[in-house]
């Protein structure tokens, strides 16, 4: 990615003759160069194919609301915790006083990274939700719709080319242990939880991996991201790749 440096290996230590270790240690970091390498073509050519089709946040919930038949529900206390705190140590990491760990820390770095990491916790579980100004809303998916999801997610999951066949023996075997997935799955349902101030998204429930990322499909990219190969770029990115639309 544009603007970072990759890790050198100067910190690791190899003993051993050239085709002992440091003879794996150099074909490992030929594999690590080419991979660099490739997503880094990727990224570029996905630069050049790239169009601004940036959606707003609001317009991205009505999505999610007519789609897949979401309606406001109440969030729980952990459920909201969790989006504070998440926020708090992604976007705002100076407020409860975490710093990144030193390039090539020494073990004595470690331990106290470590120990500042427990202290930067504590702090963001107790900050005051309040004083970020947040707006935190949640929508349950419709069961129909949250059934679909839980499918396509599963049929994701499946190792490159399984057949219906095994899906069926899976399904089959499922049945004989006496598991009943779907009744199973249906006591916990399918939420989004939402951060309007800081534009804010986590799932909660089988089946968010594919609504995120349809809903980061529709969400789209603007022309900062295009240019700056952001994160929000990077992951639409991989998207359309998947989709077999950018390669």
């Amino acid at each position: 990615m544009k603007g970072k440096k990759r890790g050198k290996a100067g910190s690791v230590g190899i003993i051993g003759g050239a085709d002992g270790p440091a003879a794996v240690f150099a074909v490992s970091r030929k594999k690590l160069e080419k991979s660099w390498a490739e997503q880094e073509a990727f990224l570029k050519r996905a630069q050049r194919l790239a169009v601004p089709c940036e959606k707003s946040f609001e317009e991205t919930i009505r999505y999610l609301c007519k789609t897949y038949e979401a309606q406001p529900a109440a969030l729980s206390k952990s459920q909201r915790q969790s989006a504070k705190m998440n926020i708090l140590l992604n976007q705002h990491p100076e407020l409860v006083g975490y710093e990144p760990l030193p390039k090539d820390p020494t073990q004595k770095q470690l331990a106290e990274y470590a120990r500042r990491q427990d202290q930067v916790l504590e702090r963001a579980v107790f900050y005051p939700e309040e004083e970020l100004g947040l707006v935190i809303e949640g929508y349950r998916i419709s069961d129909r719709m949250a059934q679909i999801l839980r499918e396509r997610e599963r049929r994701e999951r499946m190792p490159a080319g399984a057949s219906r066949l095994s899906r069926l023996i899976e399904s089959w075997a499922g049945w004989w242990r006496g598991e009943d997935a779907a009744a199973v799955e249906e006591v916990r349902p399918l939420v989004v939880v939402l951060e309007k101030t800081h534009e804010y998204m986590a799932f909660d429930g089988p089946g968010g991996g594919p609504l995120a990322d349809d809903l980061a499909r529709f969400g789209g990219i603007g022309e900062e991201d295009i240019r700056t190969q952001s994160p929000r770029f990077i992951g639409y990115a991989y998207l359309m790749k998947k989709d077999g639309l950018w390669k």
